[in-house]
Parts: C-alpha cells; structure tokens; sequence
C-alpha cells in the first residue's frame, strides 16, 4: 500500500506522502548498520533525542533533576529535540541519537522495514484526538475534498490512527492522503487558530486543551479509534546501543523510572518545576497532565493491537509479535 520510488518515479507528487516514509524507511535498513562510525566515542557521550509536549513531561524532570547525569557520572548527555519521528530517525542513522522518544506506530513501521531499532519503554498514554474549528465537521465523512488535516508526519502515530479509522468509514485507509498536512504540534495549533487552510488537527496536549479553548471540537479520539487505551509515547534505542553499552542503556531506564515516579508521587511538584519550561501557569498545567486519563508509565500496552491493526490495513507488510519489537525488559 506504500508507494515504492524506486519501481514508480512517475507516480504524481500528491500521492508520494506515504511513499516517501517508506523510501527512507528502505534506505535507513541500508545503512543502520554505518550508523556507529562517528567520532562520538559511545559511552562517553549519549544522545537523547524528544518531541514536543507535556507527554514527554518525564523527560524534562530527568533533566532539570540531572538524574541521568547522577546514573553517569563523567558522560555527557546531549538530549536534542524535534518535531516529529522522521528527523529522530535520521539523527539515530546518523549516529548523533541513541534513545529516541515518540509515538508507537514509526517504531513498527521502522521495524517492518529492516531498521534494527526496538521499543526500550512506555513513557505515556495521554489523549490525542482529530480536533476542528469548521462547525459543519462532525465525524471524518464530513470532511470535503478541500479540507487539509495537520499530522506530524507520514507514518506518524496520528497518521496512522487516521488511516486506521479511513479504513472502516471509507474501506480505504489511503482516503484522506491527498489531504494531509506535515506540521508539528505548536505550527498546526497556530494553523488551526489563524483560520487557514488547515481545517483540522491531530492534536495532543497541552495543544489539543488551547484548540478547545479558542472554540474547537473533537471528532474523535485515539482511544476511540483503537477501541482500548493504548501507549502512546514511547522510548526505542537501537539494536547496536543495547547490545553495546548495557550499561548506560540501562541508566537511561532506571532514570526515566525515577522521573516517573516522582511525576505520580509528587505532581503539584513536579508541576511547578515544569510550568516555567512550559511557559504556561501552574493551574493550567497540571489541569493538562491529569487531563481525561493523561497516564505516565514506562508500561508498553496496546502495541500488539496497534500491530495488528496495522498490518490489517496494509500498513505493516508482515505481522509483528509484541515479543520480537521489544527489547527484553
């Protein structure tokens, strides 16, 4: 169902969307295995690559409480971020990320494609949700050919749920592919608000709660679409930082476990240590972390069912077993 380049360089630029992820999909299984051969001197120096939003919460109390740095003392922790998983996969092939954060569905699409990458950990499920600011939309089939959807990318977890749900509205998960619109969170949010071409939004928190704030509504849910709460941010190393530095793999999970922790234990805490990161006020915040079942846990769940759902749709060339795609934990 991916477009293949390489056998039709003629296909029209409007239908590339997918075809492109799987291009560099392709490419990346090639040379993954170059991936090492930087000047970085692994285990001196690791990075660590995030994305936007308070689902990564998690990340930001390991930095500002360096518990990284107190699990390794003398490495130097680079953490770097970005607006979405294609950029992540790029700077992991390029060797200047080991651990990368992001939603669960390029983690198989990855795997499917020959990259030696697996999940490592849960971080957090929150809500995400196909938000609107047109008064007329109120499910997917009301959306008109000239309608633009913002995901964070081809392949993105937010384009997969909508797939996902294309595929039982319209019998086809490629429906809305002409429609799509690759824009990180806070640039989509702005989009929407301004009253652009962009009519919706695949939101998350804390943008989805300022969509709704000026107006919008929800469409449907994640949660709705897969039937059953579902991991939605996740950490993957790659095969090569696992089986070569065992220890500071293993820091990095014992440090998130911290993090986390003290998230659940102590939110009005870590909610102001975080507000001033997050520019926003300290009500404001911790209303969006406890938002409608916002849950941090480095527990995996639902990845097999968001496997099979996309390997049902054509997403997935092959089934991928929950035991094969993570690391043993």
């Amino acid at each position: 169902m991916m477009i293949d380049l390489f056998e039709k360089k003629s296909v029209l630029l409007r239908k590339v969307l997918c075809g492109m992820l799987s291009l560099f999909l392709l490419s990346a299984a090639v040379l993954l295995p170059l991936s090492g051969c930087t000047e970085r001197e692994t285990g001196k120096e690791i990075g660590i690559a995030e994305q936007y939003g308070i689902a990564y919460a998690p990340l930001q109390i390991m930095r500002e409480q360096k518990l990284l740095e107190k699990e390794l003392p003398g490495v130097k922790i680079n953490w770097k971020q970005y607006g979405g998983p294609t950029p992540i996969r790029e700077a992991m092939l390029a060797g200047e990320v080991d651990f990368g954060f992001m939603g669960s569905a390029p983690v198989l699409i990855g795997i499917d494609n020959g990259m030696e990458w697996k999940y490592a950990t849960g971080i957090s499920s929150n809500q995400v949700a196909l938000v609107t600011d047109r008064p007329e939309i109120n499910s997917i089939r009301d959306f008109s050919d000239t309608d633009r959807i913002a995901v964070l990318s081809p392949g993105s977890t937010q384009h997969i749920l909508l797939c996902i749900a294309s595929s039982r509205e319209f019998g086809d998960p490629n429906h809305f592919d002409n429609q799509i619109v690759s824009l990180s969170h806070p640039d989509a949010m702005d989009a929407l608000i301004a009253d652009t071409e962009i009519t919706a939004h695949f939101s998350t928190p804390p943008y989805l709660d300022k969509e709704l704030s000026h107006g919008m509504k929800i469409i449907t849910t994640g949660e709705e679409i897969m039937g059953q709460p579902f991991t939605f941010i996740t950490g993957v190393a790659t095969v090569r930082f696992h089986d070569e530095n065992p220890e500071e793999y293993a820091a990095i999970l014992r440090a998130l476990n911290t993090a986390t922790d003290y998230i659940n234990n102590n939110m009005d805490e870590a909610v102001a240590m975080l507000a001033p990161i997050y520019g926003i006020d300290e009500a404001t915040l911790k209303k969006q972390m406890t938002y409608n079942g916002t849950i941090y846990s480095t527990q995996l769940t639902g990845i097999d069912k968001l496997a099979e759902e996309m390997y049902r749709i054509g997403m997935l060339k092959k089934p991928i077993r929950y035991e094969d795609a993570v690391f043993p934990r």
